[in-house]
């Protein structure tokens, strides 16, 4: 149970510090598969996308993140319990990324492309801070929301990508926390640095 909890919290430090200056919008609604690339490991499930806030479900459990927040909620159904880590800080919103976005980084618009059937805006984003990499990202406006992204860092390059796409309603109670769930206390081990701002 700890050993995947752990793994997943990497993951999850590495999906926020990649989606932290994407320029998210109030997205579409829509659910997809998923598919997360980190060296050799590759990690399959389903996504869904609702306003700020998303649900991954994988075969070792299910995490909730709301990127209005930083709030991120990881469930682990077969022991009924969960684990909620505290608010991050929000993730830059369309309006403020570009300016917030410039302290950091230049970004790049290199063309378009088509990605899962989805007509995108592709971009380079490049740190000043050369030990914290650069990343590609392909923005679909249709979706308001990235649905490929490519980051390389430190540590490695990490692949996010959704594949077939289905819009439509999202139920709210995808969100929350199913009643009868124990809630567990912070694991204490160490946890990537996301590069998530705190205010």
């Amino acid at each position: 149970m700890k050993k995947s909890v752990g793994r997943s919290m990497g993951w999850l430090a590495a999906l926020f510090g990649i989606l932290a200056f994407s320029g998210l919008a109030i997205a579409a609604e829509f659910s997809a598969d998923l598919i997360q690339k980190m060296g050799d490991e590759v990690k399959k499930g389903k996504i869904f996308v609702k306003d700020n806030k998303m649900r991954m479900e994988f075969e070792e459990g299910i995490t909730i993140m709301d990127l209005a927040t930083g709030k991120t909620i990881t469930i682990q159904p077969e022991e009924k319990m969960y684990i909620e880590m505290p608010g991050m800080g929000p993730m830059a919103t369309v309006d403020q990324s570009d300016k917030e976005l410039s302290k950091i980084a230049t970004r790049k618009h290199v063309g378009t492309e088509k990605i899962s059937g989805y007509k995108c805006d592709k971009y380079i984003i490049t740190y000043h801070d050369k030990a914290m990499g650069k990343m590609t990202q392909w923005y679909s406006k249709k979706l308001k929301y990235p649905i490929k992204i490519v980051y390389h860092g430190p540590e490695g390059e990490m692949l996010t990508e959704y594949k077939n796409i289905k819009e439509g309603r999202v139920s709210d109670s995808l969100f929350k926390v199913p009643r009868g769930y124990k809630k567990m206390a912070m694991p204490s081990m160490g946890m990537p640095g996301a590069g998530i701002p705190s205010d």
